[in-house]
């Protein structure tokens, strides 16, 4: 077996547990889907895009059977605030990663047919000038929002928004339980 074909193999294999894909020069890698909530009507995908070969290749498109739709949105400002721009494709130079992640340019699945669940699998097929449309699996990932964090762990779970809050006795059970030092 030759030198380059064993390499080849050897890239295709490791690309497949590290959750790339190559197509036609074009490796997608950390694509997933963040749940923020379940009862959504559009969700973001985020992913990067590396053109692996000589010339430039353009995102010009995205579907999924999970959406009604897929959008390459983009933020700018428009009239004073910062919002989200439709954009028409996502030029790719040969050799550059190139994120579509928040806060930059990112796909938007519109109209979801179902529920996003934490761990759930989605089609998603991206259409690129010159590389063609290509099929690849994308994951939802759980995503705490802005106010998850530890410390919400020393409060009453169900107390209810603009109580003050209670921390009687989970304080001790914290101090006291050898599981959660």
């Amino acid at each position: 077996m030759s030198k380059a074909r064993l390499l080849t193999l050897a890239a295709l294999a490791c690309g497949s547990f590290a959750g790339t894909a190559l197509a036609d020069g074009i490796h997608v890698g950390e694509a997933w889907i963040p749940a923020y909530g379940e009862n959504l009507r559009n969700a973001p995908v985020f992913l990067t895009l590396v053109n692996l070969g000589k010339g430039s290749d353009r995102l010009v498109g995205a579907r999924s059977d999970g959406a009604a739709a897929v959008s390459l949105q983009t933020l700018a400002v428009q009239d004073g605030e910062l919002r989200a721009q439709p954009l028409q494709a996502v030029s790719l130079p040969p050799g550059v990663p190139v994120p579509l992640a928040a806060g930059g340019t990112w796909l938007m699945l519109e109209d979801l047919k179902a529920p996003l669940r934490a761990r759930a699998t989605y089609t998603l097929k991206l259409v690129f000038e010159q590389a063609g449309e290509r099929e690849y699996r994308v994951r939802v990932r759980p995503t705490p929002l802005a106010g998850d964090n530890l410390e919400n762990l020393r409060t009453d779970p169900l107390q209810q928004p603009g109580q003050t809050q209670r921390t009687e006795g989970l304080d001790d059970a914290l101090r006291s339980d050898p599981f959660l030092r």
